[in-house]
């Protein structure tokens, strides 16, 4: 049995191991996307929408995933045209002066986005940037594109609310989408009702991130979702376990898996032994997904370590997304501290950064 460093119930032990407060920003979360929907009201100039045809995102890490969470609520609240996500140094070819670009980058250095951006100009694409500065920001100055100001100061993971807010309420402002910003409006109650049910102060016995917190150290997290929201949301989960957590975790999504990765749980035994697979489930969903998760419990259930299940509660899309997504934040952070592992650093990524900025 792994040793834990640090007591649940005992927030004052909780500094020493997270000095910069990385669970405190996680409570924060709700009144984080209250200011964020004040800034994406913000009276910047957008582009006109007429005649765009396509919307991309540009981000990586903790801004990218800001296109993932838009691209999923954007079409239940009417966009009509196709929204991708770019994660890399190449715009897709049909991206032209009728596509709508939003350069999302927290640091406003990010190497990847800030060439996208620079292709992204050469075709007359109609720019939006989001950042707290840095180069991006310089860009839009001297190209003369708008962009949404964030606070910095903070990891881009903690600031998912400054990331994909304004890019939900500029969307809405050109007229893309409808009924978004007053959802998102409706999820900022929620969020602060769940920051007091999973914060530092609600006790272990009703606090059910810090119970599947609890149960992680020395097991593999597995997260699976389903298509759609669900599957952003089990990205989410693996890439802050990755980055606050510091361990290994990896993520799928129904139907997709049960055509390759269900069949992978064979062998390995003592490996899939020691996996914790979470499975975020969504009422309401396709009656076949439901079907295919029991069915694939069933086969493989008996290979793993544990299974836990977490339901999606909300009344529209994005409250059901946002708090699944802010469960998994939570335990991030608390299997952190078990782990006696400051959740704030990533030291990998800042030397991988350092490297790559040297000769080759």
């Amino acid at each position: 049995m792994m040793e834990l460093k640090v007591d649940l119930d005992d927030p004052s032990g909780f500094a020493a191991v997270d000095p910069a407060d990385m669970l405190g920003a996680v409570e924060r979360f709700g009144s984080q996307v209250r200011e964020a929907l004040e800034i994406g009201r913000a009276g910047i100039s957008l582009p006109s929408a007429e005649g765009v045809c396509n919307v991309v995102v540009l981000g990586m890490g903790g801004s990218g995933v800001s296109g993932d969470v838009v691209g999923t609520l954007a079409p239940a609240s009417g966009l009509e045209i196709p929204l991708i996500t770019v994660k890399g140094y190449s715009l897709p070819r049909f991206v032209d002066e009728s596509s709508l670009v939003f350069a999302v980058s927290y640091s406003g250095n990010t190497e990847e986005t800030l060439e996208c951006v620079q292709q992204a100009s050469v075709r007359g694409a109609r720019l939006v940037g989001v950042t707290s500065g840095g180069a991006l920001r310089t860009m839009a100055e001297e190209k003369g594109f708008p962009a949404f100001d964030i606070p910095g100061g903070m990891q881009p993971r903690a600031s998912l609310g400054y990331l994909f807010v304004p890019v939900a309420c500029a969307l809405e402002r050109m007229g893309l989408v409808s009924g978004l910003v007053s959802d998102l409006e409706g999820a900022v109650e929620m969020l602060e009702e769940r920051g007091d049910e999973h914060g530092r102060d609600s006790e272990l016995d009703n606090n059910p991130t810090k119970r599947l917190a609890k149960e992680l150290p020395g097991q593999l997290p597995v997260i699976y979702g389903s298509e759609g929201a669900l599957a952003v949301a089990a990205l989410r989960w693996k890439a802050q376990l990755n980055e606050n957590s510091k361990v290994p975790a990896f993520h799928n999504s129904f139907p997709e898996l049960n055509h390759n990765e269900t069949v992978g749980w064979q062998h390995l035994e003592e490996i899939c032994g020691s996996v914790h697979l979470v499975v975020l489930r969504e009422a309401g969903c396709h009656p076949r997904i439901e079907k295919r998760v029991r069915i694939t419990l069933d086969l493989i259930g008996d290979r793993l370590g544990a299974v836990t299940h977490i339901c999606a509660r909300g009344g529209n899309p994005a409250e059901r997304l946002l708090d699944v997504v802010y469960f998994g934040d939570f335990v991030s952070v608390y299997l952190a501290l078990l782990l006696g592992q400051d959740p704030t650093p990533v030291t990998r990524i800042e030397e991988l950064k350092k490297r790559m900025s040297g000769p080759d």
